[in-house]
């Protein structure tokens, strides 16, 4: 039976890409975990519609590499954990699920680096982690909006922590200091669009697939803004913006019962009448008008998270 802690211990998303289910110990889950884990681009370009349809309801949340977890429970060889960026009133410690133990990292001088020091967050789609600082041993692909803690930075690269120990390197164009992120409309649109494309994956956080909220969720991390990470919260922050006066970056709303039930989807504003999302399991992220059917009849309303 799990046990959740007052206080947890933490530790760190030490794969590409880390699968929160909803429950432990199931030998499915376990290997597509470790598909995932190993191969995330490969994994998720392999599934059909009919297994992204699978994994609703079964999927909790994804963390990419060095995201920081809350470690609440575990159960044989699986940890229950929360990530911490991933803000959820469903848990003070982020939004939760299950992962295999073997996937997280307890390091304890790269879990001070991450509160200690200044963080790369990466700004493209896709970046190479290398294991050498003139930048020719290729380690490995990370995620958008991996952030790992800055050792050292030169002109030609920077020199970050890795959450099992040691160091690697990344190319100074592919990423941007965290604490430098700031909200631009242009900017953010700009992001959005780089994934135009890419299919739909229940529960996705990353550029090997997102959800709805985790694409908008991810986007705004990008700009240095940490909204929760499921769209009804979403709804519940920032400021309320009339149709009339919707600015690019304005995150926009849909409900059921022509748009008077609970929330069920989010996209963003991107001007002239146009949206950017990420559809369900049977879509790419694409760019349609906002009057586009279901979604005319559906509109709840927008928000507004940076002036």
């Amino acid at each position: 039976m799990q046990q959740e802690e007052k206080h947890p211990a933490f530790g760190a998303i030490n794969v590409p890409l880390a699968i929160f289910w909803s429950e432990p110990q199931k030998e499915e889950y376990e290997d597509i975990s470790r598909r995932a884990a190993s191969h995330p681009a490969q994994w998720a370009e392999s599934l059909d519609t009919e297994q992204r349809l699978w994994l609703v309801g079964k999927v909790n949340t994804m963390a990419v590499f060095g995201e920081r977890v809350a470690i609440l429970g575990q159960q044989g060889a699986w940890l229950n954990v929360a990530a911490a960026a991933q803000r959820t009133r469903a848990n003070a410690w982020g939004q939760a699920g299950w992962v295999p133990a073997y996937q997280i990292s307890q390091n304890c001088l790269y879990l001070a680096a991450q509160l200690a020091r200044p963080e790369a967050a990466i700004a493209v789609p896709r970046a190479m982690l290398f294991g050498d600082a003139c930048l020719t041993r290729p380690f490995r692909w990370l995620s958008y909006q991996v952030r790992l803690p800055i050792l050292a930075q030169e002109e030609g690269f920077v020199e970050v922590a890795l959450p099992g120990g040691g160091k690697g390197y990344l190319s100074p164009g592919d990423m941007e200091r965290a604490a430098d992120l700031s909200f631009s409309r242009e900017g953010i649109v700009a992001q959005a669009r780089q994934f135009i494309g890419l299919w739909y994956l229940w529960g996705g956080t990353s550029s090997y697939g997102f959800d709805c909220s985790g694409f908008t969720f991810r986007l705004y991390q990008s700009q240095g803004i940490c909204l929760p990470r499921n769209s009804v919260q979403q709804s519940q922050e920032g400021l309320a913006v009339g149709r009339e006066d919707l600015r690019p970056g304005d995150l926009l709303f849909f409900a059921a019962d022509q748009g008077r039930g609970r929330i069920h989807h989010v996209a963003m504003y991107v001007g002239r009448g146009f949206m950017i999302h990420a559809p369900h399991s049977r879509a790419a992220i694409m760019e349609t008008s906002i009057d586009a059917e279901p979604y005319r009849q559906e509109y709840w309303g927008a928000k507004r998270y940076a002036c």
